[in-house]
């Protein structure tokens, strides 16, 4: 009868196999909603890129609930579907099979790196902007940004006041002055009222 193994255990024997990049090096470009089908598709938000398209030029993606936990998978195919809140995208991935396998990763963050992205230095997605200040050009903080939320005529910044209240600002050149990434701040030029409930 053999003695018994003494030997420490091995840390990573059970350590999930997280992709090795850079967590800076990614940027959310959508949200898994749950599975589509049988086999193994997914429901994809796509609301925290400016252009579902996106997809269609990616070779893979990373998917987890935080940047430093992902998996990156493969991408397999691309198609979308028009539902009442926009566009979903139905991501087929290499090694998602079948309706269990997507379900395994359901409800996490989806992510692509920046050189896939082929982002120009000055592009930032909408996610990007949440928690940025939210000042006039005299420097007056009016509150932070909360999301950036799509509208029949033009995409809005809502913004959350000192006192709690939200309100909306069009993101457009009329009001958005400036997006200053160094500062995280997006500068605006409130006209009377705009800031009222």
């Amino acid at each position: 009868m053999s003695p018994p193994d003494s030997s420490p255990p091995n840390p990573d024997a059970h350590r999930p196999d997280y992709a090795e990049v850079p967590p800076h090096d990614l940027v959310q470009v959508g949200f898994v909603f749950r599975p589509h089908g049988l086999q193994g598709e997914l429901k994809i938000d796509p609301r925290a890129t400016d252009d579902p398209a996106r997809f269609e030029a990616l070779p893979s993606v990373y998917i987890g609930a935080r940047p430093h936990r992902v998996r990156r998978y493969p991408i397999a195919s691309v198609r979308y579907q028009q539902t009442k809140r926009g566009v979903t995208v139905i991501l087929g991935l290499d090694g998602i099979e079948d309706r269990d396998a997507a379900e395994a990763i359901a409800k996490r963050k989806v992510y692509a790196t920046e050189e896939a992205l082929g982002l120009d230095d000055e592009e930032l997605f909408a996610h990007q902007l949440v928690d940025w200040a939210v000042v006039t050009e005299d420097g007056t903080r009016l509150g932070a940004v909360v999301t950036l939320r799509e509208m029949p005529a033009q995409d809005a910044f809502v913004v959350r006041r000192e006192d709690g209240r939200e309100v909306m600002i069009p993101a457009v050149e009329d009001f958005i002055v400036a997006l200053d990434e160094e500062a995280e701040q997006v500068v605006v030029r409130p006209i009377d009222g705009l800031l009222e409930e």
